[in-house]
């Protein structure tokens, strides 16, 4: 009898533990309900256009196929620097520009970030993408995974060294906060904060509150910390404007 009831209150406790717990997921498979949240798997076949701080930009992606565009426009002259499969070239007023390699390698990488941003998070997806679970937090009394992002320097761009943590909420999957290192002119870190997030042709867009360290080389993924603390110091603001999607399928 008591052997029986033993048996009784372990398969209980078997099937509690089975209710109570959600099945883990790792690393690939929050990016993949990322993706689907934010409705990135549309943007294979699109044609993306903003404005970012008075500079257009377009994005259009068709299987695989892919061309970004920064459009500059005075009085006089219209600036258009060009990244496709192939190559990256600069035009002023429809005339292909001499461009230094190394010079032309840093417009690319402009237009190239600012698209990466406002895609988010499309471009994680990526063969040269490495990401990793490095645990959750409780942020304004929302549940996050945490997501640590690296890239191989084989196909991971000019920034392959970069790393990213993003924060995924853990019920809706949307990109609520992202950190990032960087070397560039300078080294730094940022923490975006997600606001005015809109659906847009099934696409989630969003705009950020960008904040800088305000300690001397901080731990990337304690920034959350930071943030909670109030311990960030408010940079900008990034806004997306005039958005516009077409769906090429």
């Amino acid at each position: 009898m008591k052997k029986i009831i033993f048996t009784f209150i372990c398969i209980s406790a078997v099937l509690l533990q089975s209710c109570d717990n959600k099945p883990s997921l790792n690393a690939d498979q929050i990016i993949d309900k990322a993706l689907h949240a934010h409705g990135s798997d549309l943007l294979e076949n699109s044609v993306m256009e903003f404005n970012f701080r008075d500079i257009a930009y377009k994005a259009t992606r068709n299987s695989g196929i892919y061309e970004f565009t920064k459009t500059r426009a005075t009085d006089s002259t219209i600036v258009i620097d060009i990244l496709n499969n192939e190559t990256s070239k600069r035009t002023i007023n429809k005339i292909p520009q001499k461009i230094a390699d190394s010079t032309m390698a840093n417009y690319a990488s402009s237009v190239n970030s600012v698209i990466y941003f406002a895609q988010l998070p499309y471009s994680l997806n990526g063969t040269a993408v490495y990401r990793k679970l490095i645990g959750e937090k409780i942020i304004k009394n929302q549940p996050y995974y945490k997501i640590k992002v690296t890239f191989d320097p084989n196909g991971g761009g000019e920034d392959h060294e970069d790393e990213f943590i993003y924060w995924i909420h853990k019920e809706t999957f949307h990109i609520d906060y992202l950190a990032y290192s960087y070397c560039e002119d300078d080294c730094g870190y940022r923490f975006r904060e997600s606001v005015n997030r809109r659906s847009l042709k099934g696409v989630t867009i969003q705009d950020y509150n960008n904040y800088k360290e305000s300690v001397q080389d901080p731990d990337l993924s304690q920034m959350d910390q930071l943030f909670i603390d109030e311990n960030l110091e408010l940079l900008s603001e990034i806004k997306l404007e005039e958005v516009q999607i077409t769906l090429l399928k």
